[in-house]
Formats: C-alpha cells, structure tokens, sequence
C-alpha cells in the first residue's frame, strides 16, 4: 500500500513538472497578446482625423488679466484719446452666465493631425460621439505636410484674420484707414499672368466704363470687384521701380455662382491703423475668428453693451471690405457655442446648407453675409427682436 501510494504521488508530481512550461507559455502568450492589443489600441496611427467642438472665447472678456482685445490711441474724429467700454473682468475662456452680455468666438479641436496621429481607441471613441466628425488623412492633409507647416499656415491665418478684422470694424464706425496695396503675385490661369509683377503698388484700377478708382484703402480693389463682370477689361495703375505705368488685362470669374470677377492677383495690404489694436489669446489659429473680432471691436470703441445682456456666439472669416466667407466645422462649432452657454448664434450664410438639421436645442442661429448684417443681428437681439431675424433654412 505504501509503495503504490508514493507511487501515484510521485507520478502527479511528474505530471506537475510536465504541465508547469505550458502555463508559462500560456500566460507568455496571453501577456504578449495584451502588449500587441494596447499596441493597436494606443500607439499604432490610423489614418483619421477627429474634428470635435472645440472652447471657445468671450472676445469682450480678459486674459491673465488683460483685455482680450486691447486699444490704445487718438480717436481721428475727435482728436483726443480712444474713449473704450471696459472689458469684462471674466476670463475669455468662463462660460456664459444668465444676463452677461458675450461675444463668443468659436472653435474646432482636431486629433490625427502631423505630429498629433490619431490612435484606434481615439477613433473607437469619436466614432461613437455624434458631434465629432472623422475624415480620412489625406484628404484633409497632403504628402508631406508637416507639424510645422500646419502650425506655421495657421498662425499666418490668424494674423491675417486680425488685420482684416480692425480695418473693416473701424471703416465700418466710419474711420479712414489708409493702405499701402502692393501686388504679390498672379493666380495660375489668370490673365494678369506676366503683365504685372510681384512688388508692383497698386495706384489705381480703371473700370471699362472710364472711372479710375484711387487704390487709397484696403477695401477699394475687393468692394470694386464685386461690381464688375466676368471678362470686363480692367486697367491698373502701378508703380514698378518708382516709374508709374498702366497695364490693361480681362478680369476672371470668381466662380460659376458667384457674381462680380477677379483681377487674378494676390494683394498684400499694410493698412495705416489710426489706433493700436492687439488681441490677447494664444494657442488658436485660422481665419475664423475674423467676424467676431470686428464685433469685439465696435462693442469697445462705442458707447455700452452691444449685446444687451445675450451671450452670442459667432464664427466667418472677414475681408477688407466687410464681407463674411465661409468656415469649416460649423457644426462643432454649434455644439461648441452650446456648450459654453451661448444664446445666440451668427453664421455665414455660406455655410447655411450644413447648418440646417444641426442646430442644438436652445440655440438660435442668424444668417449674415457681412459686417453689417452682423452688427444690426447683434442690435436686433439686444434689443428683444431676434426672433425677426434671418435663419438657415
């Protein structure tokens, strides 16, 4: 008996040591399998990118304790110094409280941009949020585009945003901002092509009806243009190493819907400000923002509170001469709007066929075409009327 029992012990310790390599291996595999799964999950790229609502900013609030929107200098119609509302105490980046009058900026947060590569887990996570929107990679970002680019693009964007913004706020008060137009070069196809050339200044454009328009400020070629058809030929007087001279080419379409045409040329403006204006915000590029400063702009440099008490939100790129163009992301940037309180919201009217079927609850959505259809929508809803105004049908 005592022998068949060390016997059967000895074997089950036998089978123990034959078993003990695959447990080992099984959990080997099975850790090697977690190691491969977070792999996938977390840090190999996939190629997406996530478009999100992003923050967004009350132009009319500070910054580290100063003013997002900052003005300093004499006011040309009285000659004395710049008389401002005061800027709001609150930080840009506070929600919206009930009564605070606000002028928001909005934005759009992005993952899987150059050096940002979205991850699956991430895209697992978008795919189930419904105000996220997932676009392949390259159709948002060619070959070759960099970290670097990308950044660099949006700050240029930003800074330009600004400078439009003032020129067209303060023309709209009715102030005379001068400006240096200078020619940077022609769009490919054009009929300008090898007639004018990089460094020229922009003098004057004569229209075919005779009329010669003085090129003294930033909007003149852009509200000028609008005007003139598709294949009218146009005159433009420049100085080209100190010679003046006129050179004679036919304008182009804007596009196959659009009225007005194009001279084919890039401009770069200097614009001579007759106050100093810095926008404190860091960390957000692109042209968006353009509308919303302009109106950050006449709410500081006129009397009150513009918005009488609504926190109204807002995107649309500005041109010289007060026009509203087209964003991308509308419809984060609704959620984003929400999100943070807003009330109302202003958009382009370009942009009005996305907007329709997204609107969240509680929130109103005005259409505007220009600086001035946005300024009356801001007065109108201060004013208890908003209801009145244009939506996105």
């Amino acid at each position: 008996m005592t022998s068949t029992h060390d016997d059967a012990l000895a074997l089950q310790e036998g089978d123990q040591e034959e078993h003990a390599p695959l447990v080992s291996w099984r959990l080997a595999t099975a850790f090697i399998a977690l190691v491969a799964m977070a792999v996938i999950l977390f840090w190999v790229p996939v190629p997406f990118v996530v478009s999100s609502p992003g923050p967004t900013f009350n132009v009319l609030g500070s910054a580290n304790g100063e003013p997002m929107i900052a003005i300093e200098g004499t006011d040309p119609t009285t000659g004395e110094e710049v008389q401002l509302d005061d800027a709001q105490s609150a930080s840009v980046t506070a929600k919206a409280k009930p009564g605070q009058g606000q002028l928001r900026m909005v934005t759009v947060s992005e993952a899987g941009g150059p050096g940002n590569r979205l991850n699956f887990a991430q895209l697992v996570g978008a795919y189930f949020d419904p105000h996220s929107k997932i676009t392949d990679y390259e159709s948002v970002y060619p070959a070759g585009t960099t970290q670097d680019k990308v950044s660099d693009a949006q700050s240029a964007m930003m800074r330009n945003s600004q400078t439009t913004s003032q020129v067209a706020a303060l023309e709209y008060l009715g102030w005379d901002v001068p400006a240096t137009v200078t020619i940077a070069g022609t769009t490919e196809g054009s009929n300008a092509e090898g007639i004018v050339q990089e460094g020229d200044i922009l003098l004057a454009i004569t229209t075919p009806d005779g009329t010669r328009h003085d090129i003294t400020r930033a909007s003149t070629p852009f509200t000028l243009m609008r005007t003139v058809p598709a294949g009218s030929l146009m005159t433009v007087t420049v100085e080209r190493d100190g010679v003046t001279q006129d050179l004679s080419f036919n304008s182009i379409a804007v596009s196959a819907t659009e009225p007005g045409s194009k001279l084919g040329i890039y401009l770069t403006v200097d614009p001579s400000l007759p106050v100093d204006i810095s926008f404190n915000l860091e960390g957000v590029g692109g042209p968006s923002a353009g509308m919303m400063f302009s109106l950050g702009i006449i709410d500081r440099l006129t009397p009150g509170d513009m918005t009488g008490g609504n926190a109204i939100a807002g995107t649309g790129t500005m041109s010289f001469d007060g026009q509203v163009g087209a964003i991308g992301g509308i419809q984060q940037k609704l959620w984003g709007a929400h999100d943070d309180g807003a009330q109302w919201f202003l958009a382009p009217a370009e942009n009005c066929s996305e907007v329709v079927g997204h609107v969240p609850d509680g929130l109103n959505v005005v259409k505007v075409s220009n600086l001035s259809e946005a300024a009356t929508a801001v007065a109108t809803i201060a004013e208890g009327n908003g209801a009145t105004l244009p939506t996105c049908q």
